[in-house]
């Protein structure tokens, strides 16, 4: 004779509704007060991860190389000067700079310069501008006397990733218009014929 098949297994059944204990009205209020008090306390920072740190926030940071010479590459396109390839210029007492991004078919160019390169050029460039709103040229020497260049040191555009913090400097945004800015101002000044 085959054998029947197994019935599945049977659940429990959760009570009805009529047959649930629900805890006496006063201790469900002190419950649900509870839970306002955490959830206001999330809301508020405090417990639930806590409040931010100061060091958290107003950690600056400085521009990496290849997002500011896209900047500077499209203030030579807002100028009509088509940019080109870097290029080394000798700046006197013994030492070279790197000009990152070159007027094409002009003697003049932008050097964004590093700290690590601000370091090894120290004492063979003459001192930048006391204020970060004039702008550092500084012309070549030798085989490059005719070259114009306007140095534009990275730690200035330092920005502000999180601007939640108190006492934010810059957004990258601000870092970057001042960037084309100042870029903008040195091509118009070339393109007049000052540094000639």
């Amino acid at each position: 004779m085959p054998a029947s098949p197994a019935l599945p297994e049977t659940r429990a059944m959760p009570p009805s509704p009529e047959r649930l204990e629900l805890p006496d009205p006063g201790r469900r209020n002190a419950l649900l007060g509870a839970l306002g008090l955490l959830g206001a306390l999330c809301a508020a920072g405090v417990g639930c991860g806590g409040a931010q740190k100061k060091t958290d926030y107003d950690q600056l940071k400085t521009p990496d190389e290849r997002t500011a010479l896209a900047w500077i590459a499209r203030a030579f396109r807002k100028q009509a000067v088509e940019p080109a390839a870097s290029r080394t210029i000798d700046v006197g007492n013994g030492g070279s700079m790197v000009v990152d991004v070159v007027a094409q078919d002009h003697p003049w160019g932008v050097a964004w310069l590093r700290q690590d390169e601000e370091q090894e050029l120290k004492g063979k460039l003459p001192p930048a501008p006391e204020s970060s709103d004039k702008l550092w040229v500084h012309r070549g020497v030798g085989d490059d006397a005719d070259f114009a260049v306007l140095i534009l040191r990275a730690r200035e555009f330092d920005y502000d990733p999180d601007p939640r913090g108190e006492g934010v400097v810059h957004s990258i945004q601000e870092s970057e218009a001042r960037a084309v800015r100042d870029v903008g101002d040195f091509l118009r000044h070339a393109q007049s014929g000052e540094f000639q």
